[in-house]
């Protein structure tokens, strides 16, 4: 149940709050003054579509807020746990900021969430008919909607069951189709896969091979230049003339520090620091001669070494970046060259399983139609009983189920028929029904499906829209019927609708520092008859009008 908005910078609404009543709550003014913008408002506020174009001149965002009552038996509150907002407060506060540069906050609870998980509490709490919502009476493929929608939680499961193994149907279908796939063109694709395969594979790859081979390459490439330099150290450190190697003179240097040290202890401990350098230099000139030994230069090695490298680089350059990647990319193409090669065993297979997805298909669709076909006389005989009470006494209601190739949907095609006279055939709803019949007609499937659902607030957008007179009175009665139980909120033109109300709000222009906006005002008793003598009358209405809508707010009382 609604306990208030809160509506700030929204199109002529500069900053209203509009309160409810548990019960039958209607909105009136004349025309242009904002009503359906209330309706507007309270649509973008449950998660509808947000546009900038909402938002007031010279304002940079728009502020919606609302107070919700939830019963503790209230289904919904399964959903709210679902987002992790148990609460046990009943009141539940929904809000939505929409900005010039494109930010579109949700909160409940002051907790932001994403506008899908906001946008399923909102649809699950308010049902909003607006003025135009009957015209889906005249687009067959939702009245299979209306139906599954009466048959309540099971019939949507069953639903979705059908749905979800139509679904593992097409995919298999799909699969079967791609395997059979023109016999050139599989050749092609084997043809080409084993010529990739077997490229790879002829090359022998080991990770890492690349990074040695441009080492080896390197090496190889200045070997000369290596192996001089090499040459060189080695006879400057040891193989020089007897003497002049930089061992032979160190050995030099010890051998007079050794004659010196008993004539000064110092020089003793000076010749045991350098004699390990004595050592190294032996090793290192050892580790040169052995590196000079090992090192081979070939041009037939070096020419071998640059060929497999470029082997390699060119793989790189077709199928990775790296060489795990190109064999990465063989594994690939070698289950894809198998599936290929496996082709016709599959088919096989394939043509056996799209039987049996089909056959769990069609008993759950059968399934399916065998409840629509009982929903449908269920909902006929409830409609019917609407719109007796509805002023529409003679009229026969039919849903027509039809066979229909299997779709998502299950394999029936469903349209609403009546006959609004004695006498005269069952034509569908979408031929023959007036503007003020297709009202009336969604009332009645709004009351029963609210009933169904579960909602707690029906919002109708001028219901009375191409009705009048006796018709008026009897949708105005029904109205009042459905407040009992649930809480309606109705923005109309039919003073036989507001005069039944139990809380009248009015929209009203004004003009304030040259700036026009939109004013909502509670009416006291006193002042709905000038209200109901208006929408009778229009402006200054006289005395016998007053007294008439004096006489139907009475006759609400009463």
């Amino acid at each position: 149940m609604i306990e208030y908005i809160s509506i700030k910078n929204f199109a002529l609404i500069e900053d209203v709050t509009l309160r409810f009543s548990g019960n039958f709550n209607v909105l009136t003014g004349e025309t242009g003054t904002g009503k359906s913008i209330i309706v507007d408002a309270l649509s973008i506020l449950l998660g509808g579509r947000a546009q900038s174009d909402f938002i007031r001149s010279g304002t940079d965002k728009a502020v919606l807020e609302g107070a919700f009552y939830l019963p503790s038996r209230y289904t919904v509150r399964e959903l709210l746990e679902e987002l992790g907002l148990e609460s046990d407060d009943s009141t539940l506060i929904l809000s939505r900021e929409i900005a010039l540069n494109g930010r579109n906050l949700c909160r409940i609870n002051g907790r932001l969430l994403t506008l899908g998980q906001y946008r399923q509490f909102g649809l699950a709490i308010v049902d909003i008919h607006g003025q135009h919502d009957h015209q889906s009476l005249l687009q067959e493929d939702k009245h299979l909607e209306f139906l599954d929608r009466f048959g309540g939680a099971e019939e949507l499961q069953l639903k979705n069951e059908v749905k979800a193994r139509y679904i593992s149907y097409l995919a298999t279908k799909k699969e079967l189709e791609e395997l059979k796939a023109s016999e050139q063109e599989r050749l092609q694709k084997i043809d080409f896969l084993n010529f990739q395969v077997e490229e790879i594979k002829q090359a022998h790859l080991q990770p890492g091979e690349m990074e040695k081979l441009t080492q080896e390459v390197n090496l190889l490439t200045h070997a000369s230049k290596i192996s001089e330099n090499l040459n060189q150290a080695y006879y400057q450190l040891f193989g020089e003339e007897r003497g002049n190697s930089a061992y032979d003179l160190l050995s030099k240097a010890l051998g007079n520090l050794q004659e010196i040290k008993m004539l000064d202890p110092s020089l003793e401990k000076l010749g045991n620091q350098l004699e390990p350098a004595l050592y190294l230099l032996e090793e290192g000139a050892l580790q040169i001669r052995t590196y000079m030994e090992d090192l081979e230069y070939s041009p037939e090695k070096l020419d071998q070494s640059e060929k497999r490298l470029h082997l390699l680089q060119d793989l790189c350059k077709k199928y990775g970046a790296t060489l795990e990647d190109v064999l990465a990319y063989a594994e690939k193409s070698t289950i894809e060259l198998n599936k290929w090669l496996s082709s016709s065993e599959r088919l096989q297979s394939v043509k056996e399983e799209l039987t049996k997805r089909f056959e769990e298909y069609r008993l759950k669709a059968e399934r399916l139609s065998s409840q629509r076909k009982i929903l449908g006389q269920l909902l006929e005989a409830k409609v019917t009983a609407q719109l007796v009470e509805l002023a529409m006494p003679y009229i026969r209601f039919s849903v027509n189920l039809l066979p229909c190739t299997p779709t998502a949907q299950g394999l029936d095609q469903v349209n609403f028929l009546i006959s609004p006279n004695p006498g005269e055939p069952l034509m569908p709803v979408a031929k023959i029904a007036s503007g003020g019949e297709l009202s009336r007609i969604m009332l009645a499937l709004k009351t029963i499906l609210a009933e169904i659902d579960g909602m707690g607030t029906l919002v109708f957008d001028e219901i009375d829209s191409g009705i009048g007179g006796k018709a008026a009175q009897k949708v105005a009665e029904k109205l009042e019927e459905i407040s009992k139980s649930q809480q309606v909120v109705c923005v109309t033109h039919s003073p036989l609708i507001a005069a039944l109300a139990d809380h009248h709000l009015v929209l009203e222009k004004e003009v304030k520092q040259e700036r026009t906006r939109t004013i909502v005002r509670e009416l006291q008793e006193s002042e709905r008859v000038e209200e109901l003598a208006r929408m009778l009358g229009g402006e200054n209405p006289s005395s016998d009008l007053k007294k008439h809508a004096s006489s139907i707010l009475k006759r609400k009382e009463d």
